[in-house]
């Protein structure tokens, strides 16, 4: 695939898929504009993307402040004047008990993060969209669809994200916009070590992994970014509102064998 010219915006780029997806991009000739609040993590993703001799832009945001996504917008647009490819990255790990007494206040946070900075970017990045005739994906979660104990922030959260994808695909089809949406399983990655989860629950979360996943094993960030170069080429032009599971086969079986590790 080549992405020659396409403008591609990628927020959460400073670690795991969304780094993942950046680099994939930088391999296939594209120009990144890259968005992360932790700016050590992103200056790495930028400097890899740099070696493949493509332009990048760097942006520390926080998008839970919409000044800030909108500051995101204007600047990329500013440096290439246009978007093509946007791909919604950002988020965190939620966990939370229906009996936590600090239940809400982890809601809010993860609602704030997973589910309103994607419905603010795509709010303001569409009209760039439908000029460009361009295409939008959101990395969801198979949490979306299969349900675990203690995760209630997060489960609701990409559950949201999965159903405002098919929405938003459906008003931007008029437009020629794809709207796609991704839901990784369990992936190699420091997503859930830096939202705070205890090390002994994460050893045994990708233990556990082994005996649950049917192909045995944790995917690795750029397995999901293989897909997300998929979704933005021209080769998926026909695909819009849709939902990929890039799991090892776990919607096959389920996450009940992971409900009693309690970390929250």
């Amino acid at each position: 695939m080549n992405f020659n010219n396409k403008v591609v915006l990628v927020t959460g780029a400073g670690s795991g898929i969304g780094a993942a997806i950046a680099k994939g991009f930088s391999e296939n000739s594209a120009k990144l504009s890259l968005i992360d609040i932790n700016e050590e993590n992103l200056d790495k993703t930028v400097e890899a993307c740099k070696a493949k001799k493509v332009e990048v832009i760097k942006i520390i945001a926080d998008l839970t402040k919409d000044e800030d996504v909108k500051r995101t917008i204007d600047s990329t647009v500013r440096k290439f004047d246009r978007i093509d490819i946007v791909v919604n990255c950002a988020g965190i790990c939620g966990s939370g008990s229906i009996l936590d007494p600090n239940l809400l206040q982890k809601f809010d946070e993860t609602i704030a993060i997973n589910l309103r900075t994607a419905i603010v970017v795509t709010n303001n990045v569409a009209p760039h969209l439908i000029e460009s005739k361009g295409n939008l994906i959101n990395i969801s979660s198979i949490c979306a669809t299969l349900t675990t104990k203690y995760m209630v922030p997060y489960n609701v959260a990409k559950a949201g994200l999965t159903h405002f994808t098919k929405s938003a695909a459906l008003e931007l089809a008029d437009y020629g916009v794809r709207v796609n949406c991704i839901s990784p399983g369990y992936v190699k990655t420091p997503f859930m070590l830096n939202s705070g989860i205890s090390d002994n629950y994460i050893d045994a979360a990708l233990k556990a992994c082994a005996h649950i996943v049917p192909l045995k094993r944790v995917l690795e960030p750029e397995e999901i970014a293989a897909m997300a170069l998929f979704l933005a080429s021209d080769k998926a032009s026909g695909i819009t509102g849709a939902d990929y599971a890039v799991d090892g086969g776990l919607l096959l079986t389920g996450l009940n064998a992971l409900s009693e590790h309690k970390f929250y």
